[in-house]
């Protein structure tokens, strides 16, 4: 269960870098690392009744995230040839409160919960579909970004 969201999160983090800002090279599996953090957010979301002083291990939760947030947000204004995959943080985390809620164990499933489970597999699979699409049908978008590879296509004529 872990390693499939660590895995969506790595695939969503690329996906989203890829299409967001395709010059930046991403290096490592951060996007892996911020789903296995908001996945563990998401599991204490869907286990809040059964578990002792949830709100405190939300509150720590939610304040780690929003010191690296803006911790991330100050080094991309203030740096602005910061080469950092920022998309990637941001998707994989989104992937894994998604994906977490949909594979990570509810050790009491109530009615309204089943409906949250629906709606995060959807908006995952619907996301990463698009993506998908996105990079099929619109190959253009790339060479538009990046600029021609071949110098004769540039117009530029010595």
């Amino acid at each position: 269960r872990v390693a499939l969201v660590y895995l969506s999160g790595v695939l969503a983090g690329s996906m989203g870098t890829s299409i967001a800002n395709p010059r930046i090279y991403l290096a490592r599996a951060s996007g892996g690392v911020y789903a296995l953090i908001t996945a563990h957010i998401a599991t204490i979301i869907m286990n809040w009744h059964e578990m002792e002083y949830a709100f405190i291990q939300l509150f720590v939760f939610l304040v780690f995230c929003g010191t690296d947030i803006g911790f991330s947000i100050y080094r991309h204004i203030s740096d602005p040839f910061d080469r950092v995959g920022y998309m990637a943080h941001l998707c994989g985390g989104i992937a894994g409160l998604l994906v977490g809620i949909g594979v990570l164990r509810n050790l009491n499933v109530r009615p309204y919960e089943k409906k949250i489970w629906w709606l995060a597999v959807t908006i995952y699979s619907a996301l990463m579909v698009t993506g998908i699409c996105f990079h099929i049908f619109y190959p253009d978008y790339f060479l538009q970004i990046q600029g021609p590879t071949n110098p004769s296509q540039s117009g530029f004529t010595p």
